[in-house]
């Protein structure tokens, strides 16, 4: 019986793909299955899953490229076949702590659910550049729903190969909807919302990789990847809350002024690095926030761009070019 699966799903990975599966081959509690699940590769992936030290991998390729979150809906479908599912990318790491910290906090779930930890940062040649969390330390514990949906509807997710799923051999609770930029945040808000529980293990005992190649920095300037689907996931996620109808309105101003700030290191990004497609996000987010919203949004990031240089900080959008594109 297969306690935990962990599967890669891959397209051309043979830059980053050796180093996820050292770290799979480091792990003190190894996985029962790994499968990587290629999506027409036409490098050297192949050849280096066949050939991974210490490391025992099924190699499946699909007939056809279904796109990233095709392939990460076909990797769903093998929950049926473990209690744990993984979904790994091909350029991130865990630490070789990471599946037996993950499983045994997660052994208090009794059907379908989640486990996940605290990611770092890094760059293309590993460097550390950042964490999604301030501070990591503690025990494990049970995260109550709106406390997790919180931070998903905020944008500010969890990293999906931070995530362990609990699928208990059923078929997946939900699905990845096509929204190629935040596909990640919206599927695990609904699993959390559809499931039995969520538990954190406040560690970081994950790395997600920050490249040019990755799909963030792919799709920059399409606007719906961008902006649109930001502000369709914090709206979904919105429904899921469960509060009084007091809460839930206080909800929605604080989601359209963070939408709007948002929206704002957006603008100021593509006024350095794409002029006109600045005029485009200020247009449509004009039309989703409306002006009060738009003029507070502008405020808080020039104040917060403000204290940060006054700290020696570049401003947020210089932070994020400089991550997204000129990262050691």
């Amino acid at each position: 019986m297969t306690e935990l699966l962990t599967v890669i799903p891959v397209f051309n990975g043979e830059r980053f793909l050796p180093a996820t599966l050292a770290c799979l081959a480091a792990q003190t509690r190894p996985a029962d299955r790994i499968v990587v699940l290629d999506n027409g590769s036409t490098d050297r992936t192949e050849e280096l899953v066949r050939n991974a030290p210490g490391l025992r991998c099924e190699f499946r390729r699909n007939e056809t490229n279904v796109g990233v979150l095709g392939n990460l809906n076909r990797c769903l479908e093998l929950g049926r076949e473990t209690r744990h599912l993984h979904l790994l990318m091909a350029d991130d790491l865990v630490t070789p702590d990471f599946n037996a910290r993950l499983l045994g906090a997660m052994q208090e779930l009794s059907g379908p659910g989640l486990g996940y930890c605290f990611n770092e940062v890094i760059s293309q040649t590993g460097a550390v550049i950042g964490r999604n969390q301030p501070r990591a330390g503690g025990l494990a514990r049970r995260v109550p729903l709106n406390e997790f949906l919180g931070p998903q509807s905020e944008l500010a997710t969890v990293l999906l190969p931070g995530v362990i799923l609990k699928t208990d051999f059923q078929d997946p609770v939900c699905l990845f909807r096509d929204l190629p930029q935040v596909a990640d945040g919206l599927f695990l808000a609904e699993w959390a919302a559809r499931s039995g529980g969520v538990v954190e293990v406040p560690e970081y005992l994950c790395q997600y990789r920050v490249h040019p190649f990755n799909a963030s920095s792919r799709h920059m300037y399409d606007l719906k990847c961008f902006v649109e689907d930001e502000w369709e996931v914090s709206w979904s996620v919105f429904n899921w809350f469960q509060e009084s109808a007091f809460a839930h309105a206080r909800r929605a101003l604080k989601l359209r002024l963070l939408q709007s700030a948002r929206m704002q290191v957006k603008i100021d990004m593509m006024d350095r690095l794409r002029p006109e497609f600045a005029k485009v996000i200020r247009g449509r987010r004009r039309e989703l926030v409306g002006a009060p919203a738009t003029a507070l949004g502008w405020t808080v990031v020039r104040l917060r761009d403000a204290l940060r240089r006054f700290n020696g900080l570049p401003s947020r959008a210089d932070e994020l070019i400089s991550n997204a594109h000129t990262a050691p």
